[in-house]
């Protein structure tokens, strides 16, 4: 198990486009997903978990990974949120 905190740098947080890219990337590995915001701990199994933690833009958050390929995908989640998933503030 991996724990990283992560800045949100999307202004309008974790919503439907980033959600779903965050979703995709969790589905490419064998490894379980919980993030953790303001305390509150989500298990990430798909877009819907993900807007239902309601993580907000600049806010820090943090992963926790689990699993065989733990390591992978950290690297990508973390590359991920520091890209803002791909948008354009």
């Amino acid at each position: 198990m991996i724990k990283q905190s992560v800045k949100v740098i999307n202004s309008t947080g974790l919503h439907a486009r980033p959600a779903a890219s965050l979703a995709k990337i969790v589905k490419q590995y064998n490894a379980s997903l919980m993030l953790v915001n303001n305390g509150k701990e989500t298990e990430i199994k798909g877009m819907m978990s993900i807007l239902g933690a309601g993580v907000k833009g600049n806010s820090v958050i943090e992963l926790v990974c689990h699993g065989q390929d733990e390591l992978e995908m950290m690297g990508a989640l973390q590359s991920a949120f520091a890209d803002g998933f791909g948008e354009k503030e």
